[in-house]
């Protein structure tokens, strides 16, 4: 392994990643409590959010890239509002300083259409809702953190990396990375996030909310049963049993499309059925077969089975 891994624990990525779901709402079909959330969301908004979304949804996804990278500039910790008067204060050599550092070069947004657009829009999302909702979710990423910090200490850091993202192994053949940065996130759950910048991977993984009733299955033990009541992943599951396949190679296995590949592949990995070889840009899938194992485990202890 060429790269450094750490840990790195912040609420302003999760101001980000919330802000960015929330606006765009793609992947919501995928994120535990999708909708419900979104329209609990909506309710604690104020009127003018609807133009402030108006105007961030003009842009591209990408562009978030540039939000996180400022991020892990920021030398003020978990401090969001700090984070906001940061990007507010930007100055337009700083901006093209980060784009640089972090080859962004090709990124659309600019520093003034983000000052002007952006941070009024975060301004507002902090105020009317993280800052409500983060005593919720911020103690569980800040344990989460610790506990993975630990880890570190045990196991190599490329496990640590796929125990984190439930199955994700970067190679990285060609030395491209070197330093790989694993922020715990909650409102993506149970999907990962990955921003890929020059010799810097930043991976925002799932923390799980912790259970509080002995009597109702976890999220992970539904996502494990579920993600196998269907006929056309369990044949994928099948396929990459046989070896690590592309994209490509299931999608024309499978004869579906790249759409619905996509789904079942998000569904597929958030159980931890599948690991994912990643380099770069490409990347192959294979069987996760202590995924299999793990479902055997939280089943037997849900249901209480005396052996």
């Amino acid at each position: 392994m060429t790269y450094h891994v750490r840990i790195d624990c912040s609420s302003v990525y999760e101001l980000i990643g919330s802000f960015m779901l929330f606006v765009h709402r793609k992947w919501i079909r995928n994120v535990d409590n999708g909708m419900t959330w979104v329209r609990q969301a909506e309710h604690m908004m104020p009127s003018e959010w609807e133009e402030h979304a108006r105007q961030v949804k003009r842009y591209s996804l990408t562009d978030y890239d540039m939000l996180y990278a400022i991020a892990l500039e920021y030398t003020g910790g978990s401090h969001i509002t700090g984070y906001i008067e940061h990007l507010e204060q930007t100055t337009d050599q700083q901006w093209k300083h980060v784009q640089e550092q972090y080859g962004l070069l090709e990124i659309s947004l600019t520093r003034d259409d983000c000052q002007r657009y952006y941070v009024p829009a975060l301004k507002c999302w902090y105020e009317h809702y993280i800052s409500h909702t983060l005593p919720q979710w911020e103690p569980i990423l800040l344990q989460d953190a610790d506990e993975k910090r630990l880890l570190m200490s045990k196991i190599t850091p490329e496990e640590v990396v796929e125990v984190a993202t439930n199955g994700i192994v970067i190679r990285d053949e060609k030395n491209h990375i070197r330093e790989c940065i694993l922020a715990p996130m909650w409102h993506y759950r149970p999907m990962n996030n990955t921003c890929t910048f020059k010799n810097k991977l930043l991976v925002l993984y799932a923390v799980d909310e912790p259970a509080e009733d002995d009597c109702v299955p976890s999220h992970s033990l539904l996502r494990m049963t579920q993600a196998l009541a269907d006929q056309e992943r369990l044949q994928l599951l099948r396929f990459v049993s046989q070896g690590s396949r592309s994209f490509a190679d299931i999608q024309q296995h499978l004869s579906l499309s790249k759409g619905t590949v996509k789904h079942h592949l998000a569904v597929l990995r958030s159980a931890g059925y599948i690991r994912t070889y990643w380099d770069g840009d490409s990347e192959s899938i294979a069987l996760r077969r202590e995924g299999l194992s793990d479902l055997s485990v939280f089943l037997e202890d849900y249901v209480q089975v005396q052996l």
